[in-house]
């Protein structure tokens, strides 16, 4: 018999491996320091290898995708990322950056032109990705039970409890299982056995419940607009496609509800007596004044003598990054243009905001135009339309709309997170993976 081609034999492989890096980039960003360490490494090694496996079951069909439109607008903006080297604050970090996002659009183009034509690999690959994120959620599981202390933050006078499972935060895995779960809805959806079915559910369940307890209502407001393009896909009708809005609206306003029970610590108010009795006396003449007034949080904070008035976080307050977003766009009409260079976010953003923490103003919009300005958000957004667009003329709406609900998601998230450029961040992966696989569903479904 003839040996099977070669792209045959790697078609089961590569979805693996996507799983695999899925939860590598996890790993990198782990509640565990010792497994944050070690991620922080393999996670790359997991990407190139991802790369190499790509491109060899891609095979000759790699050049016809690098000349289409996708292609080239991924290569455009990565290209404007490298060069942006040449006027960065940091240039090394922004060379490195820029390298590492062209590898990442160099996979997730590879792996979709390999599963454009082979029978069955874009729901492999999906199945790829959802399988990572499980993966995620249940070790997560399993730590709330073995290691509660990193499982869960505690409780302060500000926030209640949450889950931040194997996450490095609250929002880590949250910001995972959001993009993740419109997937886990396809999957559901057009499972062809009840236990199949069953077995997709469990996992949109277990995606849902994490990300209801991590208390992130970011990531509660973009699973439920991703979700919503598969569900709208498969009712078919306007009124199955109302009803489906609906239950989605409604478990998205009970998961809110729930977000809300849990209450932080009393707030317990310390005479000055107390906090200066073992207090040091001050060196003659001599006054550390940031130990006093922080210049970290001497925006919106009180003056010197005022107390610390506790923040309290509620379900429609923003956390403070509404004035972390004005800083941030003051900070980028300095160079509105052209930005500060790729990958610089964290070196030119300065948080001094009393009501938020954070070393990045947390809105991908915003960060992408600190480092790459106007042009930047503009060649962003325009790559990320081009990739969405040939949903329009799928046939198997169903199939495609899995990656679009992803790209949605992602989208959403984007609003209050600063990911979508860094591929580092845990949900890097498997939105550019969706956002590519977005024409491969679409081409599939047409020829169905």
């Amino acid at each position: 018999m003839p040996a099977a081609p070669r792209h045959s034999r790697l078609a089961p492989i590569a979805p693996a491996l996507l799983a695999a890096t899925v939860f590598t980039f996890a790993a990198g960003s782990s509640s565990i320091a010792a497994v944050g360490d070690a991620g922080r490494g393999a996670r790359w090694a997991a990407l190139v290898a991802l790369l190499a496996v790509a491109a060899l079951w891609a095979d000759g069909l790699a050049p016809p995708a690098l000349r289409s439109r996708p292609a080239r607008a991924a290569a455009a903006f990565g290209g404007l990322a490298l060069l942006s080297a040449t006027w960065s604050v940091a240039p090394r970090l922004t060379a490195g950056r820029a390298i590492s996002l062209c590898i990442l659009f160099a996979a997730a183009l590879l792996l979709a032109a390999a599963a454009r034509p082979a029978e069955g690999a874009v729901e492999r690959l999906l199945v790829g990705i959802l399988a990572g994120a499980v993966a995620v959620a249940v070790v997560g599981l399993v730590m709330v039970v073995a290691a509660h202390g990193d499982a869960v933050a505690p409780a302060s006078y500000e926030t209640p409890a949450r889950l931040r499972g194997f996450g490095e935060n609250a929002n880590t895995s949250a910001l995972l299982f959001a993009l993740v779960l419109p997937i886990a809805a396809w999957a559901t959806l057009a499972a062809g056995s009840p236990a199949r079915r069953v077995l997709a559910a469990s996992a949109g369940l277990l995606l849902f419940a994490s990300i209801v307890a991590s208390g992130s209502r970011g990531a509660l407001a973009g699973a439920a607009v991703g979700t919503l393009l598969p569900a709208v896909a498969w009712a078919g009708t306007r009124r199955r496609a109302l009803l489906a809005t609906v239950a989605i609206a409604g478990a998205a306003v009970v998961g809110g509800l729930v977000q809300q029970i849990p209450k932080p610590l009393p707030l317990a108010f310390v005479t000055v007596a107390a906090r200066t009795a073992k207090a040091p006396a001050p060196e003659p003449r001599y006054l550390n004044a940031n130990g006093k007034y922080p210049l970290d949080a001497d925006i919106g904070g009180p003056l010197p003598g005022g107390g610390q008035p506790a923040v309290v976080r509620r379900f429609f307050s923003s956390s403070g990054r509404f004035g972390a977003w004005v800083g941030a766009l003051h900070t980028g009409e300095q160079r509105p243009l052209l930005g500060h260079g790729f990958g610089t976010e964290q070196r030119v953003f300065v948080d001094r905001y009393y009501t938020f923490v954070g070393s990045l103003p947390e809105n991908s919009y915003l960060g992408i135009g600190l480092q790459l300005g106007l042009l930047g958000l503009v060649g962003l957004l325009g790559l990320v339309a081009l990739l969405a667009a040939p949903a329009r003329h799928a046939r198997d709406r169903l199939l495609t709309a899995a990656p679009l609900g992803v790209v949605a998601a992602g989208l959403v998230v984007a609003v209050v997170q600063s990911y979508l450029y860094s591929v580092g961040n845990i949900a890097a992966v498997p939105f550019w993976v969706a956002a590519f696989l977005v024409a491969a569903a679409a081409a599939r479904g047409a020829r169905a």
